[in-house]
């Protein structure tokens, strides 16, 4: 029937197209278990479960492309790392995290940096100290920083251990990302080894790793106990004995613009025994980051009010920076950071945001916070982000305002510890951004403490990256124990539209979640990710040509008229007319755009 096709098929202009950007869609290369561990981190130890694993969807260093993430699942989880001290030594720890807006912190849960000590049998010795950096108050998509120390190693002290840890007691969710870690003795250099989670680290067991091109979390692997194409599929396990509350495997594939479609599929399975039941969900996602696989460029800041600063007057503080190539957006933070409950206020005014393109021009709405109230999150056209009992909120009569009387007299005003504001602005990569403001300390209440400090910041974001398709978050992307029989492959699809204004890089991933069950498996198989409107032809390999390699795929799926209903792998990169199956029509809009050997 096929050589019937080709010889049938007309030299008709192409009517469709179809890419296929994911590879390795079947999971049948790849090492399996074992091997270098992308999701490890080198010299860190992980600890509370499966929640925890090196990742790339955020990064403060310059240079850098990884980051220490922890997610919502088990209620203890987090990695150390241990540095030898002697006692009396003076022992400081730091970090910089992040919580992002698509997959915020919520409910109790909080992120921390903790320091113990240890002695030489690996006892504790002295007493703990923790702080909570991120909350559910906290502002997404910003990198706070968070200190401890110094602190003093305690009587038999032997090492000092930096500990990133995610806690929640009953309703935690979301996740958080470790970055830029410190630990350093007597103020001297960083004693910490990878201490940005670049190296990864080397897996004895589930290999994330394992398959080819996609990257694995939670417990997930190479398998041959079930399989729809091919000699492998993936298993996905969740609950149990792997303690994993999420499992699954992603791969960041291609750049889309505003109008681009992409279908993507997928074939799952949960066994009679042990596989979906409860609450548990199996389902694809689609994840968007910056474009051209962009690393956003670490944020900078002038934070250089501190307890040497003048009282009762008016102090500007200035930051100018260069707007990095593919940025489109800037986050103009205002920020106090400080560790001490006692420390007195710090008060901001007139804040000023200018670009080089447009002089003059203040980018900032609300400049002088006299629009809104005090409550939390209260001021119009900013975004108020906090500690526990931690304030950054409009005051009208505690200090004379920097503006003239004409204008009004409101401030804002800093309580307690980290706590800040911020307001997000359009920009144009190669000029120059400058943000400022006005910061103020009353001689009776003074902003003493020598580890505070306060002033602008500027974090870089990259603008029209759409939220994330999640779990349930399209009509047929998930299957669960009420859609989806025991032992029978279920399609599962996402069909999406670049939205106006956007550009991003697509991730794909199959996921399994726990969702309360108490455990469940699935396999995953044949694996599409089809974009419909920027390759002429059928390029099932994704190489950007059509040629032998993806007319043997045609050959193989090859179903005529009508479709089947065991539909081929691969088969919507060559259903031009989408009415699932490959017939003449299809192959004759292959043949007129093949262009290559291989």
């Amino acid at each position: 029937m096929m050589a019937v096709a080709l010889l049938l098929a007309a030299c008709t202009p192409a009517l469709y197209a179809r890419q296929n950007i994911v590879k390795n869609g079947s999971y049948e290369r790849g090492p399996g278990p074992g091997g270098v561990n992308q999701g490890l981190a080198e010299d860190w130890t992980f600890f509370g479960g499966t929640s925890v694993e090196r990742s790339n969807q955020a990064n403060f260093t310059s240079g850098g492309g990884w980051s220490l993430k922890v997610f919502g699942g088990e209620t203890t989880v987090g990695a150390f790392q241990d540095v030898a001290c002697a006692e009396g030594q003076n022992v400081t720890i730091s970090a910089q995290l992040f919580t992002l807006g698509t997959d915020r912190i919520t409910g109790d849960a909080e992120a921390k940096i903790k320091i113990e000590f240890y002695d030489s049998g690996d006892m504790p010795v002295g007493t703990a100290t923790e702080v909570t950096v991120l909350n559910d108050l906290s502002t997404a998509d910003t990198w706070t920083p968070g200190s401890i120390g110094p602190t003093a190693a305690p009587p038999g002290a032997a090492k000092a251990r930096m500990t990133c840890v995610w806690t929640f007691t009953t309703t935690g969710m979301g996740s958080a990302y470790w970055d830029a870690c410190s630990l350093t003795i007597n103020g001297g250099a960083n004693l910490l080894l990878n201490p940005d989670f670049e190296i990864p680290g080397t897996s004895t067991g589930v290999n994330p790793t394992g398959i080819d091109n996609w990257l694995g979390f939670g417990w997930q692997e190479k398998s041959t106990e079930q399989m729809r194409t091919g000699g492998f599929g993936a298993k996905i396990r969740v609950g149990g004995d792997t303690n994993a509350e999420y499992s699954g495997l992603y791969q960041d594939t291609a750049d889309l613009e505003a109008g681009d479609r992409i279908y993507t599929s997928c074939y799952v399975r949960h066994p009679a025994t042990g596989g979906l039941s409860s609450t548990a969900a199996a389902a694809i996602k689609l994840e968007f980051s910056p474009a051209g696989g962009l690393v956003i460029p670490p944020p900078v800041e002038n934070l250089a009010f501190d307890d040497t600063s003048p009282t009762n007057t008016w102090t500007l503080v200035t930051v100018s920076a260069t707007v990095p190539t593919g940025i489109t957006q800037a986050r103009c933070t205002l920020i106090n950071f400080d560790t001490s409950d006692v420390n007195g206020p710090v008060y901001m005014d007139y804040a000023t945001a200018e670009r080089s393109s447009q002089p003059g021009t203040n980018q900032l709405l609300n400049r002088s916070f006299e629009s809104g109230g005090s409550g939390i999150n209260g001021l119009t056209n900013w975004t108020e982000f906090r500690g526990i009992g931690s304030r950054a909120a409009k005051n009208s009569f505690e200090i004379t305002a920097f503006d003239p009387p004409s204008i009004a007299g409101s401030v804002v005003k800093y309580t307690g510890q980290t706590a800040g504001l911020t307001q997000d602005i359009t920009v144009v990569p190669g000029e120059m951004l400058t943000f400022t403001v006005y910061c103020y300390s009353r001689s009776d209440l003074p902003y003493a403490d020598p580890n505070a400090v306060a002033g602008p910041k500027i974090e870089w974001r990259a603008g029209g990256v759409p939220g994330q398709i999640d779990i349930n978050g399209a009509p047929n992307n998930t299957a669960n124990s009420g859609n989806t029989p025991a032992d029978t492959w279920k399609r599962l699809w996402i069909d999406f539209t670049m939205p106006p204004g956007s550009a991003a890089r697509v991730r794909t991933t199959i996921i399994l979640a726990k969702n309360g069950a108490t455990d469940a498996a699935v396999y995953f198989e044949d694996f599409e990710a089809v974009v419909t409107n920027l390759f002429t032809g059928s390029d099932v390999d994704g190489d950007g040509n059509e040629d032998l390699l993806d007319f043997a795929e045609l050959q193989r799926v090859y179903t005529g008229t009508p479709g089947p209903v065991f539909l081929p792998w691969n088969l919507f990169t060559f259903d031009h007319d989408e009415d699932f199956d490959v017939d003449a029509s299809d192959v004759t809009i292959f043949l007129n755009n093949f262009n290559g050997p291989n």
